[in-house]
């Protein structure tokens, strides 16, 4: 009993620095694949699951007041959804717990420069396990290194942490393209642009 007592405790010690160097808590998912993702943290759903869907039934099927942008700066181009599903018995780390994934929601604006600026929002999925526990896994899970970047969280992309609307984010960058992730009011949201950062964390901090 002494001897696993200790080790659960080193292992705390362990995830809590993993915790204090990360920023936001990603949601759980499957290892992010650019074939079927659309970026490193929306990869409980895929690409294929967006639908159209009428703005005034957004509310109504997603929970999510939508953020968006200024005339000045572009326009809505489409508006999509990927429904919810409940996965039982997923594996996390090692740990088997039940997860209720909710809808996400895709926004596609053109800007005024001409640029795509893509946003897709999501209320942030409901594990069966305790809060803090909860938090302390899925930050455990998407710093793990293994061997195939298949097999890790991000798909071996590693974020930087920064910033965003008063709050700490992530951001990744592939080829010629930024996404950003933060929590805001407990709905995660990612945008996906090509624009330079310093444009790009303006239009963010103008959103509406």
């Amino acid at each position: 009993m002494k001897r696993s007592g200790r080790f659960a405790l080193i292992v705390a010690f362990s995830i809590a620095g993993s915790i204090r160097a990360f920023a936001q808590t990603p949601p759980p998912g499957p290892p992010f694949d650019p074939a079927k993702h659309p970026n490193p943290i929306v990869t409980f759903v895929e690409t294929k699951d967006f639908k159209p869907i009428a703005l005034d039934q957004v509310k109504k099927e997603s929970g999510i007041d939508l953020l968006g942008i200024s005339k000045d700066e572009g326009e809505r181009q489409s508006l999509q959804i990927a429904d919810g599903r409940f996965v039982k018995n997923m594996s996390i780390l090692g740990f088997r717990t039940d997860v209720t994934f909710y809808a996400a929601v895709l926004q596609k604006f053109k800007l005024t420069s001409g640029a795509d600026f893509v946003m897709y929002s999501f209320r942030f999925p409901k594990v069966a396990l305790p809060p803090e526990f909860t938090r302390i896994v899925l930050n455990e899970a998407a710093v793990e290194r293994k061997k195939k970047p298949s097999e890790m969280r991000f798909g071996g992309a590693k974020p930087e942490i920064l910033e965003i609307r008063g709050a700490r984010g992530l951001l990744f960058e592939t080829d010629d393209k930024t996404t950003v992730y933060w929590q805001e009011q407990g709905v995660g949201h990612t945008i996906t642009s090509s624009i330079p950062r310093k444009d790009l964390f303006q239009i963010i901090d103008d959103l509406l």
